[in-house]
């Protein structure tokens, strides 16, 4: 029985020793930093995509945990994602999700979104001035 405690002993001083140096790299590497800034900027891409595709219907989550809500199933979107050399999730069939690691930069951002809008592209473009359009074939 001692042994077993001592082992358990040893392995949770191993886990905290390693959960410390772990927080020590976030610190030193301003990680949250670029997590707020360049999770800002993914955010913001994300939203830049909701007027152009009819695919697309919102944008949820913040810092480097989002997802963008297609009216459509993700999965084929994942799949040709990767063909061309970026990796999406899927969640909930029409959730595209975007869980990069801390390191994520601004370029990787414009690779992805890049990439997305020339599958989402494949889809038809939202109609600009659609609902008074709508509007004015009831009236006649």
């Amino acid at each position: 029985m001692t042994s077993l405690l001592s082992l358990a002993a040893r392995s949770a001083s191993h886990f905290y020793y390693s959960l410390l140096e772990y927080l020590a790299i976030v610190e030193e590497e301003h990680l949250l930093e670029n997590v707020v800034k360049v999770g800002g900027y993914l955010h913001q891409q994300l939203q830049g995509l909701l007027d152009k595709y009819a695919a697309t219907r919102e944008v949820r989550g913040r810092g480097f945990i989002q997802g963008l809500v297609l009216d459509i199933p993700a999965r084929p979107l994942v799949e040709q994602g990767l063909a061309e050399g970026v990796l999406f999730n899927v969640t909930q069939d029409t959730v595209l999700r975007f869980l990069p690691p801390f390191l994520l930069e601004e370029k990787h951002v414009d690779k992805g979104i890049r990439v997305l809008k020339k599958l989402l592209g494949k889809k038809r473009k939202k109609v600009q001035n659609a609902p008074s359009a709508g509007i004015a074939a009831l009236a006649n």
